[in-house]
């Protein structure tokens, strides 16, 4: 109908034309219905549902099919989840979770506590490659006296183990064939369909245990080249984009999207070094490269405005742990100059291995790096390998230097030396091995906080400031973009995206 039709068409009716025009379907205001399908770019592609893998293919998916039994919010704070409630011990060796009533898998089964045993001895085994199995060997023994009650008894006391059940997510014990391939859990979506290498749909769980999410379906698209992505988003066939490096999100602050940090600690870049490997076997000359090593340039230039400045490993809420030394790593060329000069070793050549084509960041850092060590007197080079190959030499100590990343930084500590390879007492790729340091990481791996584990702390931190076989550098934040119609994602404390309270306008 023209508009002019229209016109005669409203006054002979009585009908204010501009009234009609404001509600019509070609309006553009607020009138506008909400829309319930979300669409999500991933340049990792989905080659499994098992959620213990907590790897990039899985990354937004998790919390989408899946639950764990507790969630710990951004100061590492325990709140219920699966388990409505728990009782530990005395000794802390011992932890009732009361589950909750009601829940259901996917496909109508009821939640037990033998699904619950089942999934933490999944993850408990090493067949399984769960990422998580470090803090699941934690438990030593799991009690199912009734349907709702699962009784874990474990190794030690650390308050690890709230780290453990809030990544600890629960899987179908009666079809153990299916966990990579079925995603049946009792998360608040469900798996409709998964095309590898396309994408995976996901509808709204109307039979969902806690809040009813407000979208109906979740799209994950799998986009392998991340200025693929941007395009997308640009022209709105996306509208959230999960993990971008600092330029791909400025470019998409700059055109009107919502961008930011889902966690400012959970990915940490630092420098391995061989303790074993000539010339650093000797202590200053490790002393001296974190001498050389600009993290504050670092941090903002490479991993982003966002980007904290790290020298020992805890999280920011780690205050007890990190015990006043938090800032304890000095920038001085000059004194790490004559450090080098000192122990004899002017001129030597060592090499920097990087990954920069599957990690940017470690080859940016690996560059400045270089031009730091050739500043103190030795003989840098960068050798370049895939990140297959950089892996397989890492975990061989087949290096001298290495520009790295860890993860699930944010974490508590005690998880931190469980989990990350790179700060354990022994097996560890920096090939240290130090009696008292031993003693201390078993100490405050296995007993809760106390004036023992508070002076194990300061051995654990004074070590790792005078050794330097680590050193970290700068936090690495998880950045995403969104549409500005995308409200109430969340995230935990790996960067984990949640969508149960998302909604588009």
């Amino acid at each position: 109908m023209r508009l002019k039709q229209l016109g005669r068409w409203a006054r002979a009716a009585g009908v204010i034309l501009p009234l009609l025009l404001s509600i019509g379907p070609w309006s553009m205001g607020a009138a506008a219905a909400p829309r319930d399908a979300l669409v999500i770019g991933q340049n990792a592609d989905i080659t499994s549902f098992d959620p213990t893998e907590l790897r990039m293919g899985t990354y937004v998916l998790t919390h989408l099919l899946y639950d764990s039994l507790i969630s710990l919010d951004a100061n590492g704070q325990p709140h219920p989840a699966l388990a409505q409630s728990w009782d530990r011990s005395d000794n802390g060796k011992t932890l009732t979770l009361h589950l909750v009533k009601g829940v259901t898998f996917h496909d109508g089964k009821p939640l037990t506590a033998q699904d619950v045993a089942f999934s933490l001895n999944y993850a408990k085994d090493p067949a399984n490659g769960a990422n998580i199995l470090p803090l699941a060997k934690m438990i030593g023994s799991i009690d199912t006296p009734d349907d709702g009650t699962v009784v874990l008894h474990f190794n030690g006391a650390s308050d690890a183990v709230f780290d453990l059940l809030d990544l600890a997510f629960i899987i179908d014990g009666s079809q153990p064939k299916k966990i990579k391939t079925g995603g049946n859990g009792t998360g608040p979506f469900k798996l409709s369909s998964f095309e590898p290498g396309q994408d995976a749909v996901f509808v709204r769980n109307d039979a969902y245990w806690g809040a009813r999410p407000a979208l109906k379906k979740i799209t994950i698209k799998i986009i392998p080249d991340q200025q693929s992505g941007v395009m997308q988003m640009s022209a709105g066939t996306v509208d959230f984009l999960p993990s971008l490096d600092r330029e791909a999100a400025g470019q998409l602050a700059s055109s009107g999207f919502a961008t930011g940090a889902a966690t400012a600690e959970g990915r940490v870049l630092d420098i391995t070094l061989n303790t074993q490997a000539a010339p650093l076997d000797k202590p200053e000359v490790r002393r001296a490269i974190s001498l050389a090593l600009d993290r504050a340039r670092i941090a903002h230039d490479i991993a982003g405005p966002s980007s904290l400045v790290k020298c020992l490993p805890w999280p920011q809420y780690s205050k007890r742990e990190t015990a006043g030394r938090g800032q304890d790593c000095a920038y001085d060329l000059a004194q790490a100059k004559a450090l080098i000069a000192k122990a004899g070793v002017a001129g030597t050549e060592v090499a920097i291995m990087s990954r920069s084509q599957s990690e940017p960041q470690i080859g940016a850092m690996a560059q400045v790096l270089q031009s730091a060590l050739e500043q103190i007197g030795l003989k840098a080079t960068i050798v370049e390998m895939s990140e297959a190959a950089y892996i397989s030499r890492f975990r061989k100590s087949d290096f001298q230097i290495a520009a790295h990343v860890y993860a699930r930084a944010s974490r508590g500590p005690a998880a931190i030396l469980l989990s990350a390879v790179i700060f354990r007492a022994t097996d560890n790729p920096a090939q240290i091995n130090f009696k008292q340091y031993g003693e201390d990481v078993a100490l405050v791996t296995s007993q809760p906080s106390g004036a023992d584990t508070d002076r194990a702390w300061q051995r654990i931190d004074a070590l790792l400031l005078s050794e330097n076989w680590v050193l970290p550098v700068a936090t690495l934040p998880v950045l995403w973009a969104s549409s500005k119609s995308l409200t109430g994602v969340q995230f935990n404390l790996d960067g984990m995206p949640i969508f149960t309270a998302a909604k588009l306008q």
